[in-house]
């Protein structure tokens, strides 16, 4: 599909997405897909409210009746801003599942883990401790729940950095979806403040977007919103893929850890059996 009706901002944001898709398309093509479904949508919306803003005035200071085919121009505003809003939303929503799958992942990997460590050394521990149980004397020392918990702890230590990696990634992506989340307000909040705007000059100042007045107000509104969410998308999306390397990293060495942790418990195991035959 040809993107060169849009306008020229909205190209720039589809010819860097591109590139930058083409360089990851292995690692993150669906968390760009987001993206640029996002971008593509709101872009519409922008052209869309770039024609339909060609009121028809007859003069400068005729601004009570300006209208548009669609309809009045404030009309036109917040519907469009009703759409972009709702977009942006089911963005967010998409992103929220993304994040909370990968912590489902990344705790499933760290339980796994640890499950499978016991599972492995459940028959050695068994049988050592009936035979220990039967014998007191050969080791009087012997406690089967002081043994469970030195191989709790011992594999917990395996996993830590799994879990911090977890810790982390919460506290990344819950700032990433706050910080979208602004903008959809940003978005709710700009046909109101447009109109303020346009009714007196003294509000000018007040303006955190620093848009100009007028029937642009919206337009150039939503340029640097868009621009902003673009950016904080992208982000995000990065955060996932940084996100899950870091994580089979992270995984491959709680793997290794975990072994070293079986081979000298049934090390330990096997000589207590030994000293009791």
């Amino acid at each position: 599909m040809s993107y060169y009706w849009l306008p020229y901002h909205c190209r720039c944001q589809y010819e860097r997405l591109y590139i930058y898709q083409e360089n990851q398309r292995n690692q993150k093509q669906t968390n760009e897909n987001i993206i640029m479904n996002t971008i593509g949508i709101l872009c519409l919306l922008l052209s869309l409210s770039s024609i339909q803003a060609d009121t028809v005035v007859h003069n400068e200071t005729h601004t009570e009746s300006e209208t548009t085919n669609y309809g009045p121009i404030t009309m036109v505003v917040n519907n469009l801003a009703e759409i972009a809003i709702n977009v942006s939303d089911e963005t967010t929503d998409q992103l929220q599942a993304k994040m909370e799958r990968t912590v489902q992942d990344i705790t499933g990997n760290l339980e796994v883990l640890t499950t499978d460590a016991m599972a492995q050394l459940s028959d050695a521990i068994y049988e050592t401790n009936q035979l220990l149980m039967a014998n007191p004397s050969c080791n009087p020392d012997w406690n089967l729940e002081e043994l469970t918990a030195n191989i709790t702890d011992q594999l917990s230590a395996c996993t830590l950095g799994l879990g911090s990696l977890v810790d982390s990634f919460r506290q990344e992506g819950q700032q990433s979806l706050t910080n979208l989340q602004g903008f959809v307000q940003q978005i709710a909040q700009l046909p109101s403040l447009c109109q303020l705007l346009g009714q007196s000059t003294e509000l000018a100042p007040l303006n955190p977007l620093g848009f100009a007045g007028g029937n642009n107000c919206f337009i150039n509104g939503m340029v640097q919103i868009n621009q902003g969410m673009a950016q904080s998308l992208h982000n995000a999306s990065l955060l996932l893929v940084r996100t899950r390397q870091l994580s089979e990293e992270q995984v491959a060495q709680a793997q290794q850890c975990s072994d070293s942790v079986v081979q000298g418990i049934r090390q330990l195991l096997s000589d207590e059996r030994g000293n009791c035959e």
